[in-house]
Formats: structure tokens, C-alpha cells, sequence
């Protein structure tokens, strides 16, 4: 009988991760899934045969310390994050960690999660992004919805490593507004304005080995889980979304990541947003992270989580096209407590909704 990879897989309580854990549950090779959380409660929601309670990732010295303790004890073969602030710290201390590991260069990961800084990158090699100001004074503001003609303005976090703010996005419908919006957030400094753009709301997730591109598949985010919570309708957790197949953005998806790492290794995906000519604009690149709705790629026949198992180990990977590897207009359907749901655009548009496939909590599909 074939060992088990032994996978460590941090944040195992939160959606990213269970969505991980679903996907390596069809790996073709058995798993062995260790799961670790910081947060008790959480951590019973764990998918993983086991589970250890760790100190946050913010306490770096203490986290390390014990996720150390856990890969010699549970012989761990690889770890395979999922969020930022674990990935961070994870590849900062890459090289006193004795399992494999598919993480990037903190310079990466800092200059990604900055969209600030990453904006002037792309802006500085004529990639198309929005007009975008970072809202270092009152002054700031002013000039931004002065040189914008185009209403409402996108106020969010910048994301600056050290700053603490990556979020509260809200579109501003005037200058005063923009200003109290980043008093509340004490944000000066840390957030950014930018031009709103009315159109699709597209990403792109990329594989790459060494600046290779393995494979690549676009989406388009249509509606999001319980969006009456955010003052901008965008939670971050899309409830419907559908595979598309648009060259603009794998091309684009390819030239942002090379853009900040000529040699990007490991997942990343792109955000785009595009005008009212249907023109893609990139908004942010997140390293290193599945999200959370990855799952719908492993159901569709891509298992990302998989191959990134593989690619971490230095195995062979099995051939996959580089674009384009699922489906056009696939729909992925969930909401809280419910779902998920796979079905084709085709059958959902004749109202044929008994068509799709139906998958328990464990990722299986229902009969």
C-alpha cells in the first residue's frame, strides 16, 4: 500500500483551507491531512484527520515554534498554506522549517500584498490598472475626486505590509465622504483611491514553476455571499461565479505576476475589473493563495491544491493545458450553510435546475 503524503495545512478551520482539504480528498494518491488553528472554535470545522491548536501567526516566534514541533512529531512531508499572514511568516522563516514548502520570496509576497506598490509597478510597464492615488492627507482626497470625472471613487486599504489595513473598501460619492471614511479606518497613509469601473468583475489563477506558466483559468464573480454586510456589496466570498474563457486576462493575468516576479513560483491569482467598453483593468494579485472558491476548479477536473503538492515535492506533474483547462460558463453556486452547486451556464439559462451537481460538506458529490 502506497504512504500517505503527510500535508500540514494551516488555518484549517477557515473556508479557504476546508475548501484545500476538499480538494486534496480527490487527490489520486492517499493523504494523510494534519490540520493546525489558532482559534478553538474554528478548528472544530477542521476537514483534516487531525487537528493542533497554534499560537497566531503574529506571534511569529511562538507560531514557528510550535508548527517546528508539529513537522518533526507528525513526520510532516510538505505544508501547504493558505492565507497571508501564515504564508508570510512561513516563508520568511523558509529556511528553518524541515518540510517542503511552496512558498514565494517575502519581497514578493510584501510588494503583492501592497496594492500600492504593485499598482505603480504595473502602471510603470503600461499594464492597464485604474487611476489610483494613495491617501497619504485630506489634500489627497481632494485632488483624486478632482482629476476623476467618473462617480463614485473606490476607497479602500492598501494592503501595505505594516500598515494593517487590506480591507473596508466602500465607493465614495463625494470627497467629504472619502475623507470620514478614512478617519474612521485612522487610514491615512494606508489607503487608496481609485477610479470605480462599472464593469465585469473577472479573475485569473495561474500555477507557475520558476516563471513557467503550468495552467491557467479565468472566472467571473456574479454575485456574493450575504452582500447587504458591506458597505461596498463585495464580501470577498462569491456566491455565484462562472469559468470564462478571455485571452485578454490570461494575458494579463501572465504579464502581472512576471511584472512582480520574473520567476513567480507557486499559485497566484489576479483581480481585474473591467470599464463600460468590457476592457479588463488589473486591481490586485494575491500570492500564494488559493481563495476560497477553489474548490469549483478541483470539481471541474483542476486540482490546483494537487498539483501544488507535486510541484512543492519536486514530482513530475501530469500534463495539463496551460489555458483554458475547464469548461467555458461553468457556474459554481453556494451561500452560507448551503450548496455548493455545479451546473452549466446552458442548463441554469433553460431552467433546467436539476441538472447540476450537488456536493455534501465533505466536497462529494451527491446522488
Amino acid at each position: 500500500m502506497t504512504t500517505p503524503i503527510r500535508i500540514l495545512v494551516p488555518g484549517a478551520g477557515g473556508p479557504g483551507t476546508i475548501n484545500l482539504c476538499r480538494s486534496l480528498r480527490r487527490a489520486p494518491e492517499p493523504v494523510h491531512l494534519i490540520g493546525t488553528d489558532c482559534d478553538r472554535a474554528f478548528a472544530t470545522l477542521a476537514q483534516t484527520d487531525e487537528i493542533h491548536l497554534v499560537p497566531p501567526a503574529r506571534d511569529e516566534n511562538a507560531y514557528l515554534e510550535r508548527i517546528q514541533e508539529l513537522v518533526h512529531s507528525r513526520n510532516v512531508d510538505v505544508i501547504l498554506p493558505n492565507n497571508s499572514i501564515e504564508v508570510r511568516a512561513l516563508a520568511k522563516n523558509r529556511d528553518d522549517i524541515s518540510a517542503a514548502m511552496l512558498v514565494p520570496p517575502v519581497a514578493f509576497l510584501d510588494l503583492a500584498n501592497s496594492k500600492w506598490e504593485s499598482y505603480q509597478r504595473w502602471r510603470d510597464q503600461n499594464l492597464p490598472v485604474p487611476q489610483t492615488w494613495l491617501l497619504e492627507q485630506p489634500d489627497d482626497v481632494h485632488q483624486a475626486f478632482e482629476e476623476l470625472k467618473t462617480r463614485p471613487v473606490w476607497v479602500r486599504g492598501a494592503g501595505i505590509p505594516g500598515r494593517g489595513i487590506g480591507v473596508a473598501s466602500l465607493p465614495c460619492k463625494n470627497s467629504e465622504e472619502a475623507r470620514v471614511w478614512v478617519d474612521y479606518w485612522s487610514g491615512w497613509g494606508g489607503m487608496i483611491a481609485s477610479e470605480f469601473l462599472p464593469g465585469a468583475n473577472l479573475t485569473w489563477i495561474g500555477l507557475f514553476q520558476n516563471g513557467e506558466l503550468i495552467t491557467g483559468q479565468g472566472r467571473e464573480r456574479d454575485r456574493y455571499v450575504i452582500p447587504h454586510v458591506s458597505p461596498s456589496g463585495i464580501t470577498g466570498a462569491p456566491a455565484i461565479s462562472h469559468t470564462v474563457h478571455r485571452e485578454d486576462i490570461a494575458e494579463l493575468g501572465l504579464k502581472a505576476a512576471r511584472c512582480l516576479d520574473p520567476n513567480v513560483h507557486g499559485v497566484v491569482f489576479v483581480d481585474f475589473k473591467c470599464d463600460e467598453k468590457d476592457q479588463p483593468y488589473i486591481t490586485e494579485l494575491n500570492a500564494c493563495r488559493f481563495g476560497t472558491t477553489h474548490f469549483f476548479y478541483t470539481a471541474a477536473g483542476l486540482n490546483l491544491p494537487w498539483l501544488s503538492v507535486l510541484l512543492a515535492l519536486n514530482r513530475p506533474l501530469p500534463e495539463t493545458p496551460k489555458t483554458n483547462p475547464l469548461p467555458d460558463n461553468l457556474y459554481w453556486i453556494r451561500t452560507l450553510d448551503a450548496g455548493p452547486v455545479m451546473i452549466s451556464g446552458t442548463d441554469l439559462d433553460a431552467g433546467n435546475l436539476d441538472a447540476g451537481i450537488r456536493f455534501n460538506v465533505n466536497g462529494t458529490p451527491l446522488p
